[in-house]
């Protein structure tokens, strides 16, 4: 498989891909004579390395997020998930950002890429089949993902996107949520209402505000603003996506709002009897998909 990166581009924009490196983004950028990084670009020794942890944005699935202690118990049966990323005691994220994809098909503003897990495989316990769509359409960028189950029983899932930020002096979130689900190193527990202070609503600065916040009641909207630099991008997702996880580490160069099918630790949380955990559950040859949007424009 190669290791290029596929190069999609219209007037308006120019997207690397890394099929090679879980099908993340390396980069996400406007064109003209002022090009502007709006996803923290992919180092070369990220790419060298195939770290999509240093990516412009990678998939979530077949789950998002952690499952804490690395097992869960769905139709009576406890199922075990190994750790999958270094320094983190809970498997994260899925299999999709640590698999290469194929390219199926590809345009010069579309590429379609595909995976395949095995239930024997290390990784999570059911087999299935996954797709990534990226197209670019004037100042878009949609992305969709696909999720089918080829297991022969039902299979417990969600699906989500990474994206990094550039994390610029004043940048501007908005987005809207009516609940958290866990907050820093609280211990998970159930979703209470979004405090005032967490509150999103209204456009705010995220200064060295800390943050790794899974939030419910997503509202699928949300706004990310560079003042200093006059560029916006609006992220737009499907009605699926009805959490979003908010991630800004200290002194770093980005921040993540990452829209997700499901809250941090679900399947737990639902074998607990607590409801609205976004947990999805698909019938053999069944899929869940989803799109997100993220359209630019600049500011006044």
């Amino acid at each position: 498989m190669s290791d290029e990166l596929v190069i999609l581009q219209n007037e308006h924009l120019e997207v690397g891909i890394a099929p090679f490196c879980g099908g993340s983004l390396a980069y996400l950028r406007t064109k003209g004579e002022a090009p502007f990084d709006l996803l923290r670009p992919a180092s070369a020794t990220a790419l060298q390395k195939k770290d999509p942890n240093g990516m412009a944005m990678f998939p979530m699935l077949p789950f998002t997020h952690r499952i804490k202690g690395g097992k869960f118990t769905y139709w009576g049966i406890t199922r075990q998930v190994p750790v999958n990323q270094a320094g983190i005691p809970d498997p994260i994220h899925g299999d999709g950002w640590k698999t290469a994809w194929t390219v199926q098909n590809k345009t010069s503003t579309s590429v379609t890429l595909a995976m395949k897990h095995d239930k024997s495989e290390k990784g999570y316990p059911f087999s299935y089949e996954a797709e990534l769509i990226y197209t670019l359409d004037g100042d878009i960028l949609k992305t969709t993902v696909v999720l089918k189950n080829t297991s022969v029983l039902p299979m417990p899932c969600g699906i989500g996107l990474h994206p990094f930020f550039v994390k610029t002096p004043n940048i501007t979130l908005r987005f809207g949520t009516r609940n958290v689900w866990s907050h820093l190193d609280d211990p998970i527990d159930r979703p209470y209402k979004t405090p005032a202070e967490w509150s999103f609503e209204t456009p705010r600065e995220i200064k060295d505000a800390e943050f790794d916040t899974c939030f419910g009641g997503f509202d699928g909207t949300a706004e990310v603003i560079w003042p200093k630099f006059k560029k916006a991008v609006e992220m737009r997702s499907d009605e699926v996506f009805n959490h979003v996880v908010l991630y800004t580490p200290p002194r770093k160069n980005f921040v993540c709002l990452e829209p997700t099918t499901m809250a941090n630790n679900a399947f737990n949380l639902a074998s607990e009897g607590i409801v609205g955990t976004g947990i999805q559950s698909i019938g053999p040859n069944e899929t869940i998909s989803g799109s997100v949007t993220f359209t630019v424009r600049e500011l006044q």
